[in-house]
């Protein structure tokens, strides 16, 4: 599933627990991400993106990803973008980046820290 930290928030296979502080959020995805968790996926970006100068995605503890997350992703980089906010992915598997690579997509990365 993933873990949403908004500075940090954790969201793992329906659990949610919130943290406020600062304008960063880090949204970590976990296990599989599919098109079954893509209407929460997609709140959880949308929400990040309107209460955070920055969004980070980070990929550390992700298996695996289908392409409607994908698709959802540059969503949220476009609506960063008409929203003014930063928008990053970081520490992408390679078996992730090959699928991104073959659909031709590009995301702003942070550096990885993981």
């Amino acid at each position: 599933m993933f873990k949403i930290y908004k500075a940090f928030f954790y969201l793992r296979t329906g659990e949610f627990m919130a943290r406020k502080k600062s304008t960063d959020a880090l949204l970590k995805f976990t296990d599989s991400v599919g098109i079954e968790q893509a209407s929460s996926v997609k709140q959880q970006i949308s929400d990040s993106l309107k209460a955070n100068k920055v969004t980070i995605v980070d990929f550390s503890e992700l298996q695996d990803i289908d392409s409607s997350i994908i698709q959802l992703l540059l969503s949220a980089k476009q609506e960063a973008d008409l929203l003014k906010k930063d928008f990053f992915v970081q520490n992408i598997p390679d078996n992730i980046k090959n699928l991104m690579q073959a659909m031709s997509v590009v995301l702003p990365s942070k550096k990885d820290e993981g």
